[in-house]
């Protein structure tokens, strides 16, 4: 029983605390706008593609039910597209047809980030690692981003090779070569730390006042090193990167001319190029690039079901 309320007052703990900021742009909005501009960025793959993607995972559920004519024709139809859409544009390589956007929204202050991070230690210490992940989990305020994109040299062929192995009767050739096909999807993975953003808006606000408005100033700017301390203690910078540290020391110049003569335009200006030098550094903006070794997504989510029937006929048959 003290397992359970250890790791429900742990959780509590995370959802209820509150971070409070005074940005004019609040972190719905952040959020909203950061999604917005990367669905506008998002290029889509040609229609001629998605049709073809469509087709073969008609033919997938007709495999499944043994349609096999049904099949056949969808697969003629995906291989026509494909060759239609490499006509158009013979470059066409590694194409995105697919963008997953997914939001962590954490509100732990410094302090009790801090105070989590030392109860792990604690645990680990006692070997109580399910407590850790526990306690861990919830630790993440981010914009996950993952884009699905087809192998054109790779895709193309599989479904004519399934369509060659269907019209010589052998359905069984067919399903693995589709179910190998689909594991070939290319995954792109990028995370948008929302401490740096929400920093990042803190210091254009403080920008944007009035200079007789010292106070407000000075709060959102500490404001702002507290969502660096904050995107630090995450794992999103590091305290040691000269990015995160010309930043620091850039907010606390512009505090003290703020407090002094107030002449910091050159400074706000330094400030926000610095910015883009920490997102673009930060280990958690790298894209990942990997090849997706289970059906997860949409396409591939509809002929799972096909496909484990597949290798239970193809586990009997070896029986």
């Amino acid at each position: 029983m003290k397992k359970r309320l250890l790791l429900s007052t742990l959780t509590a703990g995370l959802l209820l605390s509150t971070t409070i900021i005074q940005a004019k742009t609040d972190t719905k909005t952040l959020i909203k706008e950061e999604i917005t501009q990367t669905q506008k960025n998002f290029k889509k793959a040609p229609k001629e593609i998605t049709e073809a993607l469509n087709a073969t995972s008609i033919a997938m559920q007709n495999l499944q039910n043994k349609k096999i004519d049904e099949a056949k024709k969808q697969l003629k139809i995906a291989t026509e597209k494909f060759d239609l859409a490499l006509k158009n544009d013979p470059t066409l390589n590694i194409v995105p047809f697919d963008e997953q956007i997914t939001v962590f929204e954490n509100l732990s202050t410094v302090k009790e980030i801090n105070n989590i991070l030392k109860l792990t230690q604690e645990l680990l210490k006692q070997h109580r690692l399910n407590e850790v992940r526990v306690a861990l989990a919830p630790l993440k305020d981010e914009i996950d981003i993952q884009t699905i994109s087809l192998p054109m040299k790779i895709f193309p062929m599989a479904t004519k090779d399934a369509l060659n192995a269907l019209n010589k009767g052998d359905s069984k050739t067919a399903i693995l070569t589709m179910a190998k096909a689909y594991n070939t999807f290319l995954i792109e993975e990028a995370i948008i730390p929302l401490p740096l953003l929400k920093a990042q808006d803190l210091i254009i606000d403080a920008s944007n006042l009035d200079k007789n408005k010292k106070e407000e100033a000075i709060k959102l700017l500490d404001n702002a090193k507290e969502e660096l301390e904050r995107a630090n203690l995450l794992g999103y910078t590091t305290k040691h990167s000269p990015e995160y540290k010309a930043l620091v020391d850039a907010i606390n110049n512009i505090e003290k001319e703020i407090k002094g003569k107030n002449v910091v335009e050159k400074l706000y200006d330094n400030i926000k190029n610095d910015f883009v030098s920490l997102v673009n550094k930060s280990e958690a903006e790298k894209n990942v690039n990997k090849y997706e070794d289970k059906e997860s997504i949409e396409a591939i989510k509809k002929s799972k079901d096909f496909i484990n029937e597949a290798k239970k006929d193809e586990n009997k048959t070896i029986k």
